[in-house]
C-alpha cells in the first residue's frame, strides 16, 4: 500500500502526505454525496429507484449524467475545501483520457 501512496505522490506531483490524505477525504466525500443524489435523479427521469429496474438503454443514460453530476460535485467539494488547482486539472486529466478529440494535436 506505501509504494501505491508513493507513486500516487509523485503521478499527482503532492509533496505531502497531509494533502494526500486531504485529497482522498476530497473524493470519499464526493463518492457517498453521488450515492444519495444517484437514487432521486434515477427516480426523476425514469420513475425506477435501482439499477436492476432499468433497460439497458436507460442505464447507460443514467451513468453519462450520473457521471457528469460526480465532475461537477468534485470541482465544487475539492474547491470549497481548498483544492481547486488539482481537481481542475484532476478534471481535465480525467477527460482528456475518455474523451481522446479533447486531446490538443
Amino acid at each position: 500500500m506505501k509504494v501505491f501512496w508513493e507513486k500516487l505522490k509523485v503521478k499527482w506531483n503532492i509533496e505531502s502526505d497531509k494533502r494526500m490524505a486531504w485529497i482522498f477525504v476530497i473524493f470519499a466525500i464526493t463518492g457517498s454525496s453521488i450515492t444519495q443524489v444517484r437514487k432521486p435523479i434515477t427516480e426523476w427521469i425514469f420513475d425506477k429507484s435501482t439499477y436492476g429496474e432499468l433497460h439497458w438503454y436507460e442505464f447507460i443514460l443514467t451513468f453519462i449524467l450520473i457521471y457528469f453530476v460526480y465532475q461537477l460535485f468534485l470541482f465544487a467539494i475539492g474547491s470549497l475545501l481548498g483544492e481547486y488547482r488539482f481537481v481542475k486539472w484532476f478534471l481535465i486529466k480525467m477527460n482528456k483520457q475518455i474523451f481522446p478529440f479533447l486531446k490538443k494535436k
